[in-house]
């Protein structure tokens, strides 16, 4: 059915959402519901605008050239991410480091080191560590968004389910990461997300 695709987009676009819920069960920092709300709005409204972007550029290229560009999109960023996530859980661990703004894998050690997050220190988010949350975690959903438009996915209802499974993913994330989880586990959640990508983007390519 044709919802199946869009879940699994939302799923697999909050991948994120779920790595930095574990991150910080384990590290005992708490999200308060509204600002995980917060977090997961400045995700969908993310989401909504590349897939607008994507819809314009559907007025540009053929409709079977489209679907077929943006089916390749998703395989490459799929293989990407997987390759990516690969390296990571080769990587040996590392004392984390002083981080600068200013750096270019800054939204890589945000996502390696979630707790850099919590500037103060005071094992809670507040209301502008939410927004750089935010603005990190809505950087994945732009290419991804973009792809998934150009293929055909609804983007209202993609948006939708997109704000919905970030909302669920940092939530489940915590309590699995504060009871079951190492951080070093929740690598593997990176590779999951890899191959619905690229699972996602081969269904699109035949439909």
């Amino acid at each position: 059915m044709y919802i199946f695709p869009i879940i699994f987009f939302a799923i697999s676009s909050s991948s994120d959402n779920f790595i930095v819920g574990i991150s910080y069960g384990i590290n005992k920092i708490k999200i308060n519901f509204i600002y995980n709300i917060f977090i997961a709005l400045i995700s969908g409204i993310g989401t909504f605008l590349s897939m607008v972007f994507g819809k314009v550029l559907l007025n540009i290229i053929p409709l079977k050239k489209a679907n077929l560009l943006g089916s390749s999109v998703l395989i490459l960023f799929g293989l990407y991410m997987f390759i990516n996530s690969l390296k990571n859980l080769y990587i040996k661990d590392k004392d984390i480091c002083e981080i600068n703004i200013g750096e270019k894998n800054y939204y890589h050690n945000i996502l390696n080191n979630p707790e850099i997050i919590d500037a103060d220190g005071s094992n809670n988010i507040e209301f502008k560590e939410s927004i750089s949350l935010g603005m990190v975690l809505c950087i994945n959903n732009i290419g991804l968004g973009i792809a998934a438009s150009i293929t055909g996915l609804n983007m209202y209802l993609t948006s939708l389910c997109s704000f919905l499974f970030s909302v669920l993913f940092i939530q489940l994330g915590y309590y699995v990461g504060s009871k079951f989880l190492s951080k070093r586990l929740s690598k593997y959640s990176e590779i999951v997300s890899a191959l619905i990508i690229i699972i996602l983007g081969i269904y699109e390519l035949f439909i």
